[in-house]
Order: C-alpha cells, then sequence, then structure tokens
C-alpha cells in the first residue's frame, strides 16, 4: 500500500463528523459571543493528532489559534487557514441550531457550512498525514471575527512573523471546487453633519439628509463606471449601500445622516484612497447643488474593514496540481472565482504566498442561512483532498522527507 493509500485509509467518516459536530456544538456566534469554546474543541483535535498549538488571545474569550506539525519549525507546505466565528443563528430554525442533527448525508447547524465543515476537514487530514509521514509540514492558522470586524487575521499580521510556505488554502465554503481569485472589500461608515432648524423654513438649516443624497448619486456614478472596467479575471468592484439613518422628527431639518458602505474592491485598489475621492466628490457635489446651508455641511468618513482580494493563474502548475488532488479525492476538479471575500488576501501579502479557496459546503445555498447544512460525504472529500495536497506540496517532496518515507516504507 503506497503512502497515499495509507494516509486516505486513516480519514474516518465518523471521526470527521463527530469532530464537526463537537465544534457546532460550540457555538461561537459574532456578535453575541465567543470563539473560545471553538478554538479549545479545535485546539484538542489538533493535540491529539500531534501538532504544536499555540493560543493567541486577541481581545478576552476570542484566541487565535496557530498549529504545527512536520518539519521546518514552523515553516514550509501548506497553510491551512479558517476561522471559529459563525454568524448569529437567527430564527426559521427547525431545531436547535446548535445541536448538530443528521438527515441523511447532511449534517445541519449553525456553521456546518461556515465553516466549521471546514475546520475539521483541516484537523482530520492534519492527523492523517501526520501518523503516516511525520516530516510533511502543515501549518493551521484559525482566527476569529472572520464574520465581522477581521480583528484576528489583523492581530496576526501585526503580530506574527513572516513564516514561509508553499501554498495557503483557504477552507471556506465553496462545494470543492478551487476558486483562483476573489474581490476584496472594505467597509465604509460616513457621517454627514448639518444643521437643524424648523421644518417651515428650512432654509434656515442645512439638511444632512438631503447631502447624503449627493453621495448617494457620487457612489451610483461611480459604480455604473466601474462595470465598464472589470477586472479581466474578477470582473467589475462594485458598490453597496448598507444602511441609512439619519435626522430627529419629521418636522426637523436633519443636522446628521450616516451611511454604511461595502465597497468591493481589486487586488491593488486601497480602501483610504476610494474613500478620500467619494468624500471629496461628494462635498464638490453638496456646493454645486446651491442649496441653503452647503457651507454647513461637513462630510465625514472613516474606513471600518478592509480585505484585501488576491489572484492566481487559474493555468498555473500549483493550481494543477490542486485540481488533480481534487479529482483524486473524489471531486470534479473545477475552478472559479468568488464574489464574496476571505482573509486570504491577507495572508498572501504578509507570507507573500500564493491562496486558493477550497473547503467543503455550499456558500450561496447554505452559509448565513436557517438550518444550515453540509454534505458529510463533501466533508470527506475536503479531509481527502487536503491530506493529498499536503502530502504533495514542494515542501512535503524534499530530500529529507523523501528519505523519512523511505525509511517508513521499508
Amino acid at each position: 500500500m503506497s503512502l497515499e493509500e495509507r494516509v486516505l485509509a486513516r480519514i474516518d467518516r465518523e471521526v470527521l463528523t463527530r469532530l464537526t459536530e463537537d465544534l457546532v456544538r460550540a457555538g461561537s456566534e459574532n456578535p453575541g459571543g465567543t470563539e473560545e469554546a471553538a478554538v479549545q474543541v479545535f485546539a484538542a483535535a489538533l493535540r491529539d493528532a500531534g501538532a504544536e498549538v499555540t493560543i493567541d488571545p486577541v481581545e478576552p474569550g476570542r484566541p487565535n489559534l496557530r498549529a504545527h506539525v512536520g518539519a521546518d519549525g514552523g515553516e514550509g507546505g501548506i497553510l491551512f487557514l479558517g476561522h471559529s466565528d459563525v454568524v448569529p443563528a437567527g430564527t426559521g430554525w427547525t431545531g436547535d441550531p446548535f445541536v448538530p442533527r443528521r438527515d441523511g448525508d447532511d449534517l445541519i447547524g449553525r456553521g456546518t457550512t461556515d465553516m466549521k465543515g471546514g475546520l475539521a476537514a483541516i484537523a482530520v487530514a492534519l492527523a492523517a498525514v501526520h501518523a503516516e509521514a511525520r516530516e510533511v509540514p502543515i501549518t493551521v492558522l484559525c482566527t476569529v471575527d472572520e464574520e465581522a470586524d477581521a480583528r484576528g487575521i489583523r492581530h496576526h499580521i501585526a503580530s506574527a512573523p513572516q513564516t514561509r510556505h508553499a501554498l495557503c488554502v483557504v477552507a471556506e465554503p465553496t462545494s470543492m471546487t478551487t476558486i483562483t481569485g476573489c474581490r476584496g472589500a472594505a467597509n465604509f461608515a460616513v457621517e454627514l453633519r448639518g444643521h437643524s432648524a424648523h421644518a417651515g423654513r428650512p432654509s434656515d438649516g442645512a439638511s444632512a439628509i438631503l447631502a447624503a443624497a449627493d453621495l448617494i448619486a457620487v457612489i451610483e456614478e461611480d459604480h455604473a463606471r466601474l462595470v465598464t472596467q472589470p477586472h479581466p479575471v474578477l470582473g467589475a468592484p462594485t458598490w453597496n449601500i448598507g444602511t441609512i439613518e439619519g435626522g430627529h422628527g419629521t418636522s426637523i431639518v436633519a443636522d446628521r445622516c450616516t451611511l454604511t458602505i461595502d465597497r468591493r474592491t481589486l487586488p491593488d485598489e486601497d480602501p483610504e484612497s476610494i474613500l478620500a475621492l467619494v468624500l471629496e466628490e461628494t462635498r464638490e457635489r453638496i456646493q454645486r447643488s446651491g442649496r441653503p446651508g452647503v457651507d454647513l455641511i461637513e462630510v465625514i468618513g472613516t474606513v471600518e474593514m478592509t480585505m484585501p482580494g488576491f489572484t492566481i493563474d487559474p493555468a498555473s502548475p500549483v493550481v494543477r496540481q490542486i485540481q488533480a488532488a481534487v479529482v483524486d479525492a473524489g471531486g470534479s476538479g473545477a475552478t472559479d472565482i468568488w464574489t464574496a471575500s476571505c482573509e486570504g488576501g491577507f495572508i498572501c501579502r504578509h507570507h507573500a504566498i500564493d491562496a486558493v479557496v477550497l473547503g467543503p459546503g455550499d456558500l450561496p445555498g447554505q452559509a448565513h442561512q436557517p438550518d444550515e447544512r453540509v454534505s458529510i460525504s463533501e466533508l470527506v472529500r475536503a479531509a481527502r483532498a487536503y491530506a493529498l495536497l499536503a502530502l504533495r506540496t514542494p515542501a512535503a517532496n524534499s530530500a529529507r522527507f523523501e528519505v523519512a518515507a523511505a525509511k517508513e516504507q521499508s
């Protein structure tokens, strides 16, 4: 029996399912809770597999996790990236969202798809590889707060050494399609400040809500412009105004208005520069409006969250290697790009490596929804693919590993 066959034989469907269930039971809603219980479950599974695990507090009750097995002292091989938080369960469930239940081949519970199933597949793959080939380097990073403000990954970038790895695999749900690129994301908060007055004589005031209409117009115009200039792989950047709130009453000229705005970005775009340009164009548009009190209007904006995008050539040797591993694990080997965003871009920048997104679960069909579920068979395919990738990466095929593997087989 070959090394790969021995490793794959160690991937147990029931062990993988039970670990996913344990992670779901741990909760970790964000906002509304902490990730600590889920991280403890994940850490225990990795330690049982022989990994060296480091718990790195980001905030009270919110720790990042780093783990490593194999040679090279925390470097080399694949860096698997995941997150421990899940979105709040919300309403509409047919059972307790944090009491996992099985429905045929499906496992139901908050986080089964996004992304407790992916974490479990990483741990089971690592255990299988390390049991048969102890020299193979595998690194795991699990962050907190991915679903909100990316505090975990930003803490990692600020504090972690720039270790070397062959590739980053982000285990977000992709239905086991290899995602070779995704746009980044930036969240902006823009506040417009005006001057209140009685509605019977609005010319005495300066309406922040009318000024917000100018901001919206600037964003609409820029969105239309961006659509005509798409990136050749990732498509066009997009704008979305998520919330708007302002004013104090129907008979009062609004002295404030606040908007939260989403901008999907390309890898070479700078969110601070994007926001500065929009604020400048908004101020100019307000002045041109000729409305009463335009000189009293202030426009203030902040970047609340940023997540960089990334791409890798889908025809590159590393992507072909990933496709082959997925096919050998029972998947299709398909590739695509993503309309969502993830933390892989941070890793690309910090560690100067390529990244792909590859994981079990249907993001648009199941993530963030009532009765979220994942196929157990797909969890198994993910664990098998991760194990094969770990064995086949350049770092794993070093001369030192070849000698060690030969000794094990003799």
